[in-house]
């Protein structure tokens, strides 16, 4: 999928302000329904869940399929932070929002009777809608939030600093492999097809611990297009998801690639400047573009100019040896 974004859109680029429970939601359901090697990490987790689903979850499955934008009004652009704020502004979507959001949903003739307007923009379903989506968090999400707030809130941190330091650009160019910036159009991989602008609405920016590939939430009205993308793990205690989080470079990888230069690979899974990296790791610039150089001609980083910075971020085999 490709994103134009116009000067007004980039001058309304931010991130989301933390952990959204709704965009939690709506992933972890496209990765409940795929089959694929990137989201095998998931298997446990998936395999729970599947046994507690109730009926209602057939809507919430419909309405999130996999490598495919998610219905606007499923995560609404609202003032207060939380998933019951969340599911209020959910209840009130006007026949309106509803039928646009839902326009290209695929027909499903075994909807149970509550749900089966909802494509009509018929809103007599949503609370319904709404007790699904609870009882879905509650039994998928719930139990493992905080720590995965937390790992998400790390990954907003690191992209917080490149925003400061580097702009923009830096943010949206760190975002590689799965997201390209070739201003001014993000290409985004992992199997959506279109193309779509933000009409000057902006993008927002959501890091989800429940992403194994970037999930589009198109602009509606005023909102701005979201894009949730995997956070970067870090170090953290077990989040009860039943899935490990990355753990930092081991003896192992400091004994094969040498201590800085491990290090200097884990930090760049989020990507980063040359001057960033150096203060990260507090050794001078001159000797960083020297180990980067040795990363890059292994195959294990990418390096692109962008204006005045010089940005790095990992390559697959990059990560695949840091153990993403």
């Amino acid at each position: 999928m490709r994103i134009e974004l116009t000067l007004q859109d980039l001058t309304r680029v931010r991130l989301a302000p933390e952990a959204d429970p709704l965009a939690e939601l709506v992933s972890s359901l496209q990765i409940l329904q795929r089959r694929d090697a990137g989201s095998a990490l998931f298997n446990r987790w998936r395999h729970r869940v599947r046994l507690g689903l109730t009926e209602s979850a057939s809507v919430l499955l419909w309405l999130c399929r996999p490598y495919t934008p998610i219905p606007a009004f499923l995560v609404p652009d609202v003032d207060e932070s939380g998933l019951e704020a969340g599911l209020a502004e959910i209840a009130r979507t006007d026949s309106v929002c509803l039928k646009a959001a839902l326009r290209d949903a695929p027909v499903n003739r075994e909807l149970p009777g509550w749900a089966a307007g909802l494509p009509d923009g018929d809103t007599a379903g949503l609370p319904r809608l709404v007790q699904a989506m609870q009882d879905y968090f509650e039994l998928s999400l719930a139990p493992g939030w905080e720590p995965a707030r937390a790992q998400v809130d790390a990954d907003r941190g690191m992209r917080a600093q490149l925003l400061l330091h580097d702009g923009v650009g830096a943010v949206l160019t760190s975002l590689r492999p799965l997201v390209r910036w070739s201003s001014p159009v993000l290409e985004i991989a992992g199997g959506m097809i279109g193309s779509r602008g933000a009409g000057g609405t902006g993008l927002v920016l959501s890091p989800t611990y429940f992403a194994v590939c970037p999930v589009v939430v198109p602009a509606a009205g005023e909102a701005p297009v979201r894009l949730l993308y995997p956070s970067v793990r870090q170090a953290a205690p077990s989040t009860g998801y039943g899935r490990d989080v990355r753990r930092s470079p081991d003896n192992a990888l400091a004994d094969l690639l040498g201590p800085t230069r491990a290090a200097a690979l884990a930090v760049l899974a989020v990507g980063c400047s040359t001057s960033e990296l150096a203060a990260r790791l507090g050794v001078t610039p001159s000797a960083i573009s020297k180990h980067t150089t040795v990363l890059r001609r292994a195959g294990l980083i990418t390096t692109e100019r962008d204006r005045n910075a010089v940005l790095h971020s990992l390559t697959p085999l990059g990560s695949a040896l840091l153990g993403a």
